[in-house]
């Protein structure tokens, strides 16, 4: 009965163990899983995860700075002179709206004189005798080489052509009286001039804003006048003159916009001499220069001009002409 008794505890300390061994395992599961929620808890509420994306740089634009910017900063001083550099060319061609005027003297008989009883006088004057007109627009065409920093070649040529009937005046021409009445009115006369001019000049003074040149050219002038009676006859005075000039030029730079337009003030002098003749060119004029592409300029000038030439071959022989007005100019720089 003991025995029996020892055998049943045994067995039930035996079952108990085994209960306990399960429970106890059980127990030590949960704290742990508690312990997970704990640190859940203990955790941020909501963690943002950090996203890395490739962020496009913005693009990067050289603007091209306004012309006001640039060129306030491109000019050393504040005024700038257009000029043709070194292998440089210089093209212009100029109107002139001339008031022509003149006398000349050429008869080879008894008429110059006042000879048959006419009193006529040996100077025949251009408009009033010859009925040249009085005013016309002449055109004068230059182009100059800078063959060097402060030298420079030019030529330059001024056609001159004028037709006219010869007015009321009795007047000497060649071995010809002209009268008014009966073959004076089917008179014709014709002036013909071709000036042309071809030398070099020197720059003592060049600088950004102002320039002094001084100049030395050859001077051709050929001349034909002709007063022909319709149906008749006539006479043709012939002029060929060989002359030298010399002569400044000033030009000074007034004003340069940002956008390099330049207002500039130009004087021009010269005087002829040789061959027994003597003569003038003077100008004066406002330039007003504009920038074109890669260094080249195109510029419109005006002003006034005079430009007067005389010659006596002898006293049955002379010529004196003058003109002078306005004109207008337009060239290029390149």
């Amino acid at each position: 009965m003991l025995r029996l008794k020892r055998a049943m505890l045994l067995v039930c300390l035996m079952v108990g163990s085994l209960l306990f061994a399960g429970y106890a395992s059980a127990w030590e599961f949960k704290p742990a899983a508690f312990a997970e929620k704990l640190e859940d808890q203990a955790a941020p509420a909501m963690v943002q995860k950090q996203v890395i994306s490739k962020v496009k740089p913005k693009r990067i634009v050289k603007c091209k700075p306004t012309v006001t910017e640039w060129t306030v900063k491109a000019i050393p001083v504040d005024c700038i002179l257009p000029m043709a550099g070194q292998r440089g060319w210089q093209m212009n061609a100029q109107a002139m709206f001339a008031r022509t005027k003149g006398k000349l003297r050429y008869y080879t008989g008894a008429y110059g004189w006042g000879g048959w009883g006419y009193n006529t006088s040996p100077d025949v004057d251009m408009n009033d005798a010859l009925g040249l007109p009085e005013h016309q627009v002449i055109g004068t065409y230059s182009i100059s080489y800078r063959f060097q920093p402060s030298w420079a070649v030019r030529y330059s040529i001024m056609p001159i052509v004028q037709d006219g009937t010869p007015g009321n005046t009795s007047f000497a021409f060649g071995t010809n009286l002209n009268t008014w009445g009966g073959w004076g009115n089917n008179n014709r006369s014709k002036w013909e001039r071709l000036y042309q001019r071809v030398g070099l000049i020197y720059d003592p003074v060049r600088s950004y804003n102002s320039r002094i040149s001084v100049f030395g050219d050859y001077v051709r002038v050929d001349d034909k006048i002709s007063v022909i009676r319709t149906g008749c006859c006539g006479d043709t005075m012939n002029n060929d003159m060989n002359m030298a000039m010399v002569g400044v030029e000033i030009e000074k730079c007034l004003k340069t916009t940002p956008r390099l337009n330049t207002l500039s003030l130009e004087c021009k002098a010269g005087v002829s001499f040789l061959d027994d003749a003597v003569g003038s060119d003077i100008s004066t004029g406002l330039k007003f220069s504009v920038p074109m592409n890669n260094g080249r300029w195109g510029y419109l000038s005006g002003g006034y001009r005079y430009a007067s030439l005389n010659k006596k071959y002898s006293d049955a022989k002379l010529i004196d002409t003058v003109m002078e007005g306005g004109y207008v100019q337009m060239g290029v720089i390149f």
